[in-house]
This record gives structure tokens, sequence and C-alpha cells, in this order.
């Protein structure tokens, strides 16, 4: 299903970086250059990196092929999910390519690319998880940072060194990471990197899976998340990015405000039902 809307939101995340002057064709018939995608029949929209050659590093091309997927996502309603992850096993997202960035002079930068896809991510109201195995590191780390939820698997090293040399924020880390982790100052400031057994410990990863058994248990927790009210998981969503900057009485407030979007759905009408008739629900996702 491609829209006006998705028109208008993925209109500056063309694989061209140039604004686009007509409706996007459907996803099917662009071209993917960096990224592979698919869509279950349950309605996971999984994106993977594909530069497993640069260790999934990113690009500007790269991230507007995910914007343009993400932006699908949005305007979907049979997509619940979304996930993120690297080709490969060795890295999610090694972060910059330094070497091959290759962006369009006047046109690509990180306010008019990454971050764009960074709230969008962040404003998504569907659920977005992070697969992560091997590295995930700066603006790699901050991606997955912006994700809802992070599986990871045991071989992880996961953080923003961009300290180490002299290279400043730019993706969201002072956001995000103080919401993730409590010692995030002590990451930024030193660039210290997680392995799995810390990551889970300090709460940056919600899970971690064996490498052998990492595939099977990421798609089963995918599917349980998958198989929630999408309307009603997205209320929540909303409600706690709302109150990460808001007081109590002001989000006590915004909660009845974001709650009406469930109200009227199937989702809401089975829910109910399912409860007065003793069975376990089955939602649809609207």
């Amino acid at each position: 299903m491609t829209s006006e809307s998705e028109t208008a939101g993925a209109s500056a995340a063309e694989p061209s970086g140039r604004t686009a002057s007509r409706t996007l064709p459907p996803i099917e018939e662009r071209e993917w250059r960096q990224v592979q995608w698919d869509v279950s029949g349950s309605g996971v929209l999984s994106i993977t990196f594909d530069r497993p050659e640069r260790l999934n590093a990113l690009s500007f091309r790269l991230l507007r092929e995910v914007h343009q997927l993400v932006e699908h996502a949005r305007v979907t309603d049979e997509i619940r999910i979304v996930t993120l992850r690297g080709a490969g096993t060795l890295a999610f997202c090694s972060g910059d390519d330094l070497k091959g960035m290759d962006p369009e002079p006047g046109v690509d930068s990180s306010v008019t690319v990454h971050h764009p896809l960074i709230t969008l991510i962040r404003e998504l109201p569907k659920p977005v998880v992070a697969l992560v195995q091997g590295w995930a590191l700066g603006h790699g780390f901050e991606l997955a940072c912006a994700c809802d939820l992070r599986l990871a698997s045991d071989n992880i090293e996961v953080g923003d060194h961009r300290v180490q040399r002299a290279i400043g924020l730019n993706g969201g880390s002072s956001w995000f990471l103080p919401r993730i982790v409590g010692r995030a100052l002590e990451m930024l400031m030193t660039g210290r990197h997680l392995d799995a057994e810390e990551a889970l410990a300090w709460g940056w990863a919600n899970h971690v899976f064996s490498m052998d058994e990492f595939d099977e248990k990421a798609a089963e927790y995918v599917e349980m998340l998958a198989a929630l009210p999408t309307v009603d998981t997205g209320v929540f969503k909303a409600a706690v990015e709302y109150s990460s900057s808001h007081g109590l009485r002001e989000s006590l407030t915004n909660e009845l405000v974001v709650a009406r979007r469930n109200q009227g759905t199937a989702d809401a009408a089975e829910g109910i039902a399912s409860f007065h008739e003793k069975r376990t629900p089955t939602f649809i996702g609207r």
C-alpha cells in the first residue's frame, strides 16, 4: 500500500537524495542497493543493513533506504512491527563509513538524513526492535538506542567511542542513553563499550540470547509483539515518549488523550469480548 502521505514522508529519503516530484512506486518496484527487507504474514517488516563487507557501516544511501521502509511501515496498517538488523553476525552496524558515506553535496547531512530517520523511528506508532549481533558502534549504537527494544546475541560489543577520537555527538546519544542506562555519562565521556553481560545488567539489552539460539529466540519474541494490539502498543509508546519530557500532571492528562486512539478499534472490542468469554484474545492490529 502506497499513499500520498508516504510520498510526502519519503521524499527526502529517495535513493537519489533529491526531493520526490511524484508518487513513489510500490516498495517492491524500487531499487534497493544497501538494504534487504521482507514482510511476514504476521506483519513483521524486517529490515537488514546489507553492507557486510563494510561491517554494515552507514552510508547516506543506506539511511535513505531505511527511511523509506520505516515510512512505508507508518502508512501501512498490515505492518505491525519493524525490526532492524545487520547482515551476518559480525556487526549490527559499525557506525559511519568514514571512507564511504558518499554524501550528495548540498543534500546529505546529519540534519537532512540521519536525524529525520531517528525521529521517524521514535514517532512510529508501532514497535521497532533492534536485533543486535556483533558490533553496534557510533551511529550504529545510536540507531539501536533509538529502537524501542534491543534483543542481543552473546557476541555483542556496543558503545560510542567517538570521544576517543575527539569526534562530537550528533545522533541522539545524549538524549537516548540516559533514558536507557544509569551510567550513560560514563559511557559517553570515556567511550566505554559493553559486552553482552554488561549490556543486560545495565539495561541496554532487553534480552540476550546465545549465538546458536539467537535467530529462533528473537523470532519468537518478535512474533509475540506482532500478536499484540498494534494501535494500543503505539499508545503506550507515545505515552512513555511524552512523559520523558513532561511532569506527572501533564502525563496523566496526555494518557487520556492518546488512549482515545484505541477506542473503537476492532482490537479494543476483541480485548473486552475475550475477557468476558474467558479466552485468549486474537488481535488483528486494527
